[in-house]
């Protein structure tokens, strides 16, 4: 080592000392382990102190508590060790892309780091406090550092201000042979040299924004309507070092709450001074802004003014099917399960009202309720009374006697009733349909600028699954109406409502799959327009039940009972003017002759009917009343012979 080298080794390590911690000092400077307050020469207050902890002891600087001390140890004795001994140098842990061990060694600048990193390094912390130590005792330090940072503009035009140090210029064969991460933190001292050629200065580097990839992704598949500006914001921002220095020096003048309001100041200070330079990085179509989803109020007012007439004409039906309830049309069709279609059609009526009323959990669960139980009480009561009829018809097909048993009928509308019921419990307690938003992101544009986000708010439950079994459900009994209306159409007319049947099997279908269709597309359409709809569907459901199934039956009950009291008239007249024979009979016979007629009157309309394997027959004559021939039916029961043409009478 040459003079030149030897003088510039003994300066180095003269002029920069190391930093001792806290515990260090108590212990090894200090008469009586910082007991009492120890002053240096200067009269500075070094230690208040001794540590309290182990995190103290590790400190080099605290406020007011340990303002730092700097010592020659063994590596600063150039005499003991002439060829060995250095300055201190303050650097970074050997993870960072720091390469001041390759570039002291290489440039003959003899310093050495002593931090806590088995390469010598400090953490960021540590290199803070040593700093601030040294500015506090007026000490030489030489560090690694960088710019832009707060605790460069920290003592930015002050004494203490950093000083820079220039090595060679950097250039790509330096970066190609600069130290791996291995390397600089190698236990072995020659390694963690590298090579020569990667000793030269550290290049410039562009200020980068680092965002986590989970920003992207969360940002971009939240709904674009509702999704934040931040990330298009982040990467279109640039701040230049101007700007950020005046962040810094405002950060650090403060001092008021340094790791957290001091920092949020000086940005937003800065932010409100440079506003119109930030105004251009803002993202397309903001600032946005939202309004409420505007009803259509004619139309929703007339669906539900619909649903009440249909309400109201239900209540009529109900009122005239009670009053014709002995009817035989009526009787036929059995008068309990008319009313039990007719509370289905009163429920779908109700729904049809709440439908496009105002959204809360109340209506988004009512409505569900009074949907499902107004089909089931329409088209379960019909189902079972249609099986029961082709039963019995069945049966008399093959001349075999069958009971039907009204409770059983009465019970499996009751069942399928409480399995839909129980089905609605578990919807309404586990995850019950509510009110949930709905956004749009339109074309429209606010006066800033930015574009416009409808918020509609419609009926939601978080799984779909139970809207979906829903509609399932009404198709299955859809599709049980229309396999029993098939089985039916060759029932005796009387009984037989089977076109009935398929008409309004045909019309519901044709409404559910309407309502499905509107649903499905609902995303394209407005909500408080797909609940109008759903209601007008419903509403036209009601309709063309009581248009196809109940008006003829009611109908024909009032034809008949003109017909009935045309046939009193006729009974009168024959009684009136009865031959010599008729005025002899009692009075009960005569009441006998009068119900015999007015009973082959009542059954004008039945067809001959034979069946000769179990003994029926049906004789279709005529009888003379008053000289016009009246359709007469005698059903005779007996058994017949194989050599006579006529049944022996039992």
């Amino acid at each position: 080592e040459n003079k030149s080298s030897s003088e510039n080794r003994r300066l180095m390590a003269s002029t920069f000392l190391r930093p001792q911690t806290w515990k260090y000092f108590c212990e090894k400077v200090s008469l009586d382990n910082c007991t009492t307050p120890y002053y240096n020469d200067e009269g500075l207050l070094i230690a208040a102190h001794p540590p309290s902890d182990q995190l103290e002891e590790a400190k080099y600087f605290l406020t007011d508590s340990y303002h730092g001390h700097f010592a020659a140890t063994k590596d600063n004795d150039c005499d003991a060790n002439p060829f060995n001994c250095t300055g201190h140098i303050a650097y970074g842990i050997c993870e960072w892309s720091i390469f001041a061990v390759s570039q002291a060694h290489y440039l003959g600048i003899h310093v050495k780091g002593n931090g806590p990193d088995p390469a010598g390094g400090y953490s960021y912390g540590q290199m803070v406090e040593i700093y601030k130590a040294a500015n506090y005792t007026k000490s030489d330090v030489l560090f690694v550092w960088w710019t832009p940072d707060p605790t460069v503009q920290e003592f930015l035009g002050t004494d203490a201000e950093f000083v820079s140090v220039h090595l060679p210029s950097p250039t790509e064969e330096c970066m190609e042979a600069r130290t791996t991460l291995d390397e600089r933190c190698s236990v072995d001292p020659i390694i963690r040299l590298g090579k020569e050629e990667g000793s030269c200065d550290t290049e410039a580097h562009s200020a980068q924004k680092l965002l986590v990839t989970s920003f992207k992704k969360r940002t971009f598949d939240a709904d674009e309507a509702f999704r934040s500006p931040a990330y298009d914001a982040i990467e279109n921002i640039k701040i230049n070092d101007i700007h950020l220095d005046y962040m810094f020096r405002r950060w650090y003048k403060r001092n008021t709450d340094k790791w957290n309001y001091d920092p949020r100041e000086a940005v937003c200070t800065w932010a409100a001074e440079n506003i119109d330079s930030l105004l251009r990085y803002v993202p397309e179509s903001h600032p946005r802004s939202f309004r409420m989803e505007e009803q259509n109020k004619p139309a929703m007012y007339g669906a539900m003014v619909t649903a009440v007439i249909c309400i109201i004409l239900v209540g009529a039906v109900s009122i005239s099917t009670f009053f014709n309830r002995k009817k035989k049309v009526i009787v036929y069709a059995h008068p309990t399960f008319l009313y039990m279609l007719l509370v289905g059609l009163l429920f779908l009526g109700i729904g049809a009202i709440l439908f496009p009323a105002n959204v809360s959990q109340g209506t988004c669960i009512a409505k569900e309720w009074f949907l499902l139980l107004g089909y089931s009480l329409e088209l379960v009561p019909l189902i079972v009374k249609v099986a029961a009829i082709n039963k019995i018809f069945q049966s008399a097909t093959k001349c075999k006697r069958v009971s039907i048993d009204t409770k059983k009928m009465y019970m499996a509308v009751g069942s399928v009733i409480v399995v839909i019921s129980i089905f609605l419990l578990i919807w309404t307690v586990v995850d019950p349909p509510d009110r949930q938003s709905n956004t749009k992101l339109t074309d429209d544009i606010n006066e800033d600028g930015g574009q416009i986000v409808e918020i509609e708010y419609l009926c939601r439950s978080d799984s779909t699954a139970w809207f979906t079994i829903s509609y399932v459900y009404q198709f299955v009994l859809l599709i049980a109406a229309t396999v029993l209306a098939f089985q039916n159409r060759n029932v005796r007319q009387e009984f037989n409502d089977s076109s009935r049947l398929a008409f309004i099997i045909y019309a519901h279908i044709i409404l559910l799959l309407l309502r499905m269709v509107v649903v499905y597309f609902g995303s394209s359409l407005k909500a408080n327009l797909v609940t109008t709809i759903t209601s007008y569907l419903l509403s036209a459901d009601i309709i063309q039940t009581l248009a196809i199934y109940f008006v003829p039956k009611l109908h024909a009950a009032r034809t008949v009972s003109d017909q009935e009291s045309e046939r009193s008239t006729i009974s009168t007249s024959v009684s009136m003017g009865a031959s010599s024979e008729d005025l002899k009979l009692s009075s009960v016979e005569k009441i006998r002759l009068n119900a015999a007629r007015k009973s082959s009157m009542d059954d004008w309309s039945l067809n001959d009917m034979n069946c000769p394997k179990c003994g029926y027959r049906s004789i279709r004559q005529t009888c003379n009343v008053d000289g016009d021939d009246i359709p007469k039916v005698e059903q005779k029961k007996g058994r017949i012979d194989n050599d006579s043409k006529h049944p022996r009478q039992k």
